[in-house]
This record gives structure tokens, sequence and C-alpha cells, in this order.
């Protein structure tokens, strides 16, 4: 591959652009003509399996290398600028008129050909080489240089660049993180590849993770609007509503009857509304009970830990006035990278900021599993409540509602928050550490960091910087009478 490139390269100095092109023109004119004779004829290379198959990945890597070609020279149209004389909104308006594409597809290339020229520069002579294809690059650009901190983690060596078993090289000849990456890219396919790239990019900045969640929770909506004949439905949830709200239907939804005709859209919208009428059925709406919460988290014990360590001191002021916080010196561990502990929704997505999985270790079911070396599983322990059902019901007649200062939220739309010491610091799940408070507020107190207190039948809140919050009294007697009654 290198030889064969070289020698392209040393052929091809000195010659046009225009004159290059007009051969690959000729080269695809008579390309697709061999093609269509063969087709005539009754399909390509008829009995040559082997023939197809060569010919399907010849064209398929040339592709991949002419998009990379592509990429590199938009970013010198773009600023050479006299895409604008017509009157083009922005070059990629431009560049879906000029190319016949949709806005969708030349933005996407305006943007790919932009990373690689700003940030990924050893990328784009990869993908040039043909050593690494479209969609690897894809996953590099995607998440990769998305933050400062990220794209300073690319530039930087890493603190271990070994990908095998060979000596560690010396200062100077340590790889980037870019370069561990295509390291990895050209030896992983692209599923598990994506994977270590978002790996990648938690490690090397996982405020940014925050940053996202909380301008994803400020976008959230949703709309039920009367129109003709029905409603119409609009929204946006995060991740995690998402996936909750996704969990649900698909479990109503279930399997389709043999003669349900219906499409799947038409069957989760029957399941939407059979999941509000389970809930008016069975007076859900109202009432103390609850069972927190219906969404499903993997995360080794390690990484758990890991994340909570710090969380109140990276959650709140500092994270809210945008700053980046890079790991380390700039570099990242190849060995986060590859490892595969990080915290997930079961179908992958993610990620999930520490703050998240924070609040969701509150009040859930912990099953432990035990995984060998081979990714096989060993043993599944019982699940454990962190929150029990009795505990529950007990903080339910202390606090009555949310604890929030001026909130009313009943319980059903409330968790039970391990108050003063948090689960995940060691805190015990009891009633005089357990506090009410509602989706909304419970997400407000991890993500700030602010702290809580019982104090004599009153719940006080103090922010970061140690302000009392405001205080809520209790209805149902002091936490030592409740936790009598829930013994």
């Amino acid at each position: 591959m290198t030889a064969t490139t070289d020698a392209a390269t040393a052929t091809s100095r000195g010659r046009a652009l225009s004159e290059v092109l007009q051969e690959l023109q000729a080269v695809v004119e008579e390309l697709t003509a061999v093609v269509a004779a063969e087709l005539e004829d009754g399909g390509p290379g008829e009995g040559e399996p082997g023939v197809l198959a060569e010919a399907s990945a010849v064209l398929r890597r040339a592709g991949q290398r002419l998009d990379a070609a592509r990429w590199a020279v938009l970013p010198a149209l773009e600023t050479d600028g006299r895409w604008a004389l017509d009157g083009s909104r922005s070059f990629a308006h431009w560049l879906a008129r000029a190319e016949d594409v949709t806005l969708a597809t030349a933005r996407r290339d305006v943007r790919t050909a932009a990373a690689l020229h700003e940030t990924l520069r050893s990328t784009r002579s990869a993908a040039l080489r043909g050593e690494v294809g479209g969609e690897h690059v894809r996953a590099l650009v995607d998440v990769a240089p998305t933050s400062a901190a990220r794209r300073a983690a690319l530039a930087a060596p890493v603190e271990d660049g070994r990908t095998d078993d060979a000596a560690e090289p010396g200062e100077a000849e340590r790889p980037t993180g870019e370069e561990v990456l295509l390291d990895l890219a050209q030896r992983y396919p692209v599923g598990p590849f994506r994977q270590m790239v978002r790996r990648f990019a938690q490690v090397a900045d996982p405020e940014s993770d925050e940053r996202g969640y909380r301008q994803a929770t400020e976008r959230e909506f949703f709309d039920i609007s009367p129109t003709w004949g029905g409603y119409h439905l609009a929204g946006f949830l995060t991740e995690e509503h998402g996936q909750a709200l996704r969990t649900a239907v698909e479990a109503v939804m279930g399997r389709p009857a043999a003669d349900d005709t219906r499409t799947p859209a038409q069957r989760r919208a029957q399941a939407l509304v059979d999941l509000v009428r389970v809930a008016l059925d069975n007076a859900a709406v109202g009432t103390g009970a609850a069972v927190r919460p219906h969404l499903t988290v993997t995360v080794s014990w390690t990484e758990l830990t890991t994340l909570i360590e710090g969380i109140g001191e990276e959650s709140g002021e500092a994270a809210a006035d945008g700053a980046v916080s890079p790991a380390g010196s700039g570099g990242v561990d190849v060995d986060r990278i590859v490892a595969d502990g990080l915290p997930r929704f079961p179908d992958g997505r993610g990620p999930i900021p520490p703050s998240l999985l924070r609040r969701l270790a509150c009040d859930a079911e912990v099953t432990r599993i035990v995984f060998g070396p081979d990714s096989q599983v060993l043993d599944v322990g019982r699940s454990r409540r962190t929150v029990t059902g009795q505990l529950r019901r007990a903080v339910v007649a202390r606090d009555g509602h949310c604890t929030w200062p001026g909130c009313e939220e009943p319980p059903n739309r409330c968790e039970v928050h391990h108050a003063v010491t948090h689960w995940a610091d060691g805190g015990s799940t009891s009633v005089h550490n357990a506090a009410l408070l509602c989706w909304h507020h419970h997400a407000r107190v991890d993500g700030l960091g602010i702290a809580m207190r019982y104090d004599g039948g009153t719940w006080r809140f103090t922010d970061r910087r140690g302000r009392e919050i405001g205080a809520r009294t209790a209805l149902g007697g002091s936490a030592d009478d409740v936790a009598a009654e829930a013994a």
C-alpha cells in the first residue's frame, strides 16, 4: 500500500489537478461501460464470485479515497469566497445546489472537511492514503474534536501510547491522541471504534458531557396541540427521559399479533395512550406508591466510584460558567479509551454525565453482575434496592411531598434522595438520611452540589457557598418518630 501510494505521489507531482480529473473521468466512463456491457450479457463476472467480491471492495476503497480528496479541497473552495457571488446564504447552501445533494448532506461534508482541515490533519492524510475509511473518519469527526479540551487531547501525547506489546517509546516519540485513535481505527471495525472515540471524548473532557446534558435539559419541551380530527404532538427529550419513554412504550407494545396490520408508528401511538390510561385507571397519580426507576444503566463498580468522586466540586458554578477541564496535562490514558467500563444505556448510547449517574444511584435497584475475562457472565447477584418500599412509605409519611422550599409536587412524582450523605459517598439508607425530592429538584440538588440537613423537623438547603436557600418543615413528625415506625 505504501509503496504504491508513494509511486503514485511521485508520478502525479507537477501535474495539474484538472488534467488528473480528466483522466479520472475517462477511467470512470470506461469502468461503467464495462459494467453495463457485462449486465447485458447476464451479469458482471457471472460464475466468478471471487472477481465480484474483489470488484466491490476495490470500488468501495476507491470511493472512500475520492471522498477524502473531496473533503480536502472543500476548505480552500470555501475560503476563496467566490461561491457567495450568486447570493447563496452559506457555503453549504451553495454546495448543495452546485452538486445536487440535500442541504443536510452538504452541511455534513462541510463540517467533516473543516474538522479534518483544522484539527485532524493526520486523519485527513490517512484517509487520502486509504488507511482509514469514511465511516471511521466520521466517527472521529462527530465526537473527538467537540470541545477545546478534547482538541487539546488530540494534539497532546497520551499518557501511555502503547496499543500493543512494544516497548514504551521515549517522550519525544509518544504518539498524540489522534495518532492513537488512528491506530485503533485500522485495527477495529467501525462499531467498536465509535465506542472507543466516545470513551476518548469522555476521558478527555467529561465536563463537556455535563454541559451538553444541561443544554439538552433546557431544550426539552412537549406540546399537545388540538388540530383537525385529533391532536398533534411535538417535543424533544434528553437521553435519560427519551430512554425511559421508549422503554415504557416498547414494553406496552409487545409483539404484534398475527393479524395486526398496524404500522410500528401506529402501535407506538396506541402504546402511549395505553400508558396514560394505566396511570389514570390505577390511581397512579396522586398516591404515595412508586417504583424507581424504570431505566437501566450499565457501569462498572470501579467506574461508578471514580465518577462520583468530587462531583459536587465539578458540577456547580465551575461548570456553569462554561470553563473546560482538560484531563491531566492534556493527554489521556489509552487504557481507558479501549476499556469497556464507562457507563452506558443498554443499547450502547451515551454518554451518561456523572451528575445523572449519581442521581440515578439515589433510588434504584443495584444488581451485581460478574464477568469473566472473555466477557461471559459468571454470576448475577440478587438485585438490592437502595431505597426499600417500607422506607419509602415512611419517608412519604414524614415529608408528604417534595421537600424543596415552595415545591408541592406529590410523592408519586418524587424520588427518595440520600440527603445528608449521598449513597455513592457511603451514606446510609435510613430515614435520617432520606428526603423526598421531585425529579426536577433532585437533579438540581445533585447537579449543583446543594447540601441538605434535617434540623428539628425542618429540611434546610445550603448552596456551595454555605448560603441557606430555604427551609421546608416535614409534615409527619420528627425523623426519630418516623424511623421508629419504619423499623
